[in-house]
């Protein structure tokens, strides 16, 4: 049998990768053996399924060779004995040694269309869904033994071993980029007079109140949150709320208070791909999305009368961690083919006057970083050549360890 034998990672852009390919078990010595080589490669692929009324199927797909790499450990012909191995050294690229998007049809500004961007990291997302397309779509990294038998032999054989890359943020402490956004607020209750802020009113004083519309009180205020833009994984995440009392438009006699009485934060995920159509006759590729929503934490304030003031940081009581829940939380990111980019959405239930009203709020796009942090790399400086004191017309020495593709 044919093995490979490393350490599955997870890796980060830049590690060193070693290990040994190895021939194992019986009835080797009759193996015969022209080549054994090892490719080292990712790719980025995606899949759209699109079902008609009669149960036909239509595959539109992508695949994106991000690099491939290869080394050949043994040329031959032999014939093997039992238990020989051979090692092998790579290294993960910075960025991608793609030859691009030429599949599509199309040039598009949405997607990273650079075909030496960083790499993205390890991802797999797939959705089985009747009532529209199918989409899937994998990053994925893999070195792949072959052995490679004399013409006219058996023996060929392959094997496969998957490797995890993860990402690395370059900021230490990245800006949350608050965004601010409001919600004008009115409440008209009998509650909100200040008669009845220690005692409720009769059914006459209520019923009197509903014929007469307008004797009640009537208080408006602007409901204020600031939402972050930028999160980083495993890092608590600000949200702050505050109340500002509107005096001019309200008929209260004071500022009424105004209490938080539930809160609950959703990450919503958007997976974009695009593919190559699969009719010869379309001059258009085919793109497709997918929403998934996560709760990252939700809590009730009912038996806490907790008043909104000017500014309130409701984080610091939901401890609102990025990713605590979501084991599976990629950062933001954006490649040839595939897209994965987030939303936030808080949902805010107040009381004033003993009327609740519930309000939504949401960013136009939260960037998620990595958990781990790695200062950006530093490049030498450039020192201009004098002139050569040697022979510089020789043939350099060969480079064979791994062949570019």
């Amino acid at each position: 049998m044919l093995h490979i034998n490393v350490h599955p990672g997870p890796y980060t852009p830049g590690s060193p990768i070693s290990g040994t390919v190895s021939l194992e078990g019986d009835g080797l010595r009759s193996l015969k053996v022209q080549t054994i080589k090892i490719t080292f490669r990712g790719r980025s692929k995606s899949n759209i399924t699109e079902s008609s009324s009669n149960n036909n199927r239509t595959h539109h797909r992508a695949r994106i060779t991000l690099f491939h790499y290869e080394q050949v450990l043994l040329t031959g012909p032999y014939s093997m004995n039992p238990s020989h191995q051979w090692p092998f050294d790579f290294k993960f690229p910075e960025c991608c040694h793609s030859t691009g998007p030429r599949q599509f049809k199309n040039s598009s500004k949405s997607f990273n269309e650079d075909i030496h961007q960083p790499l993205p990291g390890s991802f797999a997302y797939s959705t089985a869904n009747f009532l529209k397309a199918n989409v899937e779509a994998s990053v994925r990294y893999e070195l792949e033994a072959a052995l490679v038998a004399p013409e006219g032999s058996r023996g060929s054989m392959e094997r496969t071993r998957p490797l995890t890359l993860i990402h690395q943020r370059h900021q230490l402490d990245p800006d949350p980029r608050l965004s601010f956004s409001s919600r004008d607020c009115q409440v008209q209750s009998l509650y909100l007079s200040p008669e009845y802020q220690h005692r409720a009113p009769t059914f006459k004083e209520k019923f009197k109140s509903g014929v007469s519309w307008g004797k009640s009180p009537e208080a408006h205020y602007i409901l204020k949150i600031l939402l972050p833009t930028v999160a980083v994984i495993g890092r608590p995440m600000p949200l702050f709320l505050g109340v500002t009392y509107d005096e001019d438009r309200s008929t209260t006699e004071s500022a009424p208070t105004v209490l938080l009485r539930n809160v609950k934060v959703q990450l919503v995920a958007r997976t974009t791909v695009r593919c190559a159509s699969a009719s010869m006759w379309s001059s258009n590729d085919v793109h497709d999305s997918d929403y998934n929503t996560h709760t990252l934490g939700e809590k009730d304030f009912i038996d806490q009368n907790i008043e909104l003031t000017d500014r309130f940081n409701v984080a610091e009581l939901m401890n609102l961690i990025m990713g605590e829940r979501q084991a599976l939380l990629v950062p933001s990111f954006k490649t040839f083919n595939i897209i994965r980019t987030y939303t936030l959405r808080v949902h805010i239930t107040t009381e004033c006057g003993r009327k609740k009203s519930h309000h939504i709020f949401t960013t136009s796009e939260l960037v998620i970083m990595a958990r781990d942090y790695c200062p950006p790399p530093v490049f030498p400086f450039v020192i201009q050549a004098g002139e050569a004191e040697a022979d510089i017309t020789a043939v350099p020495p060969s480079y064979e360890a791994v062949v570019n593709k």
